[in-house]
């Protein structure tokens, strides 16, 4: 321990990693914190983990970094505007905090960014539903929607298809059990009802997997439901469900680059991650 704090001094640094998740307990950022710490941990730094999906909130966490809370950030940010990103991100640079960002669209700058394909894979998984006949398609999206999010390529479609934009099938309910549970009671209770539904998350989707069965629907016979996420409880839900999902799980690595970029490891510089996503396909679509 002497020896520990003898080299932060040396360094003025505080050997720390600060992850900022919109919320915990969800299968994506449990993934994440998980493989940052034990990267972390392995080149002798810690993790301390901050939750909030407000810029209020990102504002006071990025001034507590300013100060010397951590030496660098991996930050899931996907929810914020772009502006709202160079905002942030710009702070952290102009006080050398170098940061790793979760965004679908910013540009690496002076800060890496870690590019999930999502948008392409939402539009994968509409074309599968069109093509096996629906016409009528739902889609239950996060509360909170950034620049390029996902639900843009779900307008995109409609829009090359030539199919209408029915306000009453865009609903929210995927970053809430609760609430998509309820919305999919909604949906399926309508005059015309969907034949589809695409949720922005598993937890969504497996959530109105259990509304469907509720209500005496058979999945895919009465409506196909294609989840976001590919989390382990889609496997084994009855039906197994649909999914988009990156093709690698796993993010140590993106703590190996913040921890060569704060140690000033040669060539260690702003860099561009994309990771691919995939439709799974399995018995709910």
């Amino acid at each position: 321990m002497q020896n520990r704090t003898a080299r932060q001094l040396r360094r003025r640094q505080a050997e720390r990693i600060c992850l900022l998740l919109p919320r915990l307990g969800v299968p994506f950022s449990d993934r994440i914190a998980q493989d940052v710490q034990s990267a972390a941990a392995l080149n002798g730094f810690s993790t301390i983990i901050a939750a909030g999906d407000t810029m209020e909130r990102m504002d006071r966490i990025v001034r507590e970094i300013e100060s010397g809370l951590a030496d660098g950030v991996i930050a899931d940010w996907q929810h914020f505007s772009e502006a709202e990103v160079a905002l942030l991100a710009g702070r952290l640079a102009a006080a050398g905090r170098p940061a790793v960002i979760f965004h679908p669209s910013v540009e690496p700058t002076s800060f890496s960014v870690v590019r999930q394909h999502t948008a392409e894979a939402v539009a994968i998984a509409l074309e599968y539903l069109y093509e096996a006949g629906h016409r009528r398609i739902a889609y239950m999206l996060h509360e909170k929607a950034a620049e390029g999010s996902r639900v843009a390529a779900y307008h995109r479609f409609l829009e090359a298809r030539n199919l209408p934009l029915r306000a009453e099938l865009l609903v929210g309910g995927a970053d809430a059990r609760k609430a998509a549970f309820a919305n999919a009671n909604a949906l399926v209770a309508r005059k015309e009802p969907p034949t589809a539904l695409f949720a922005e998350s598993d937890l969504a989707a497996v959530t109105a997997l259990h509304a469907f069965e509720e209500a005496g629907l058979s999945v895919p016979g009465d409506i196909a439901v294609i989840g976001c996420g590919n989390i382990e409880e889609g496997e084994f839900s009855h039906p197994a469900l649909t999914t988009i999902g990156p093709e690698t799980t796993h993010y140590e690595h993106l703590a190996d680059h913040l921890i060569a970029q704060i140690t000033g490891a040669e060539g260690a510089g702003p860099m561009l991650f994309n990771v691919p996503w995939r439709l799974v396909r399995r018995a709910s679509a």
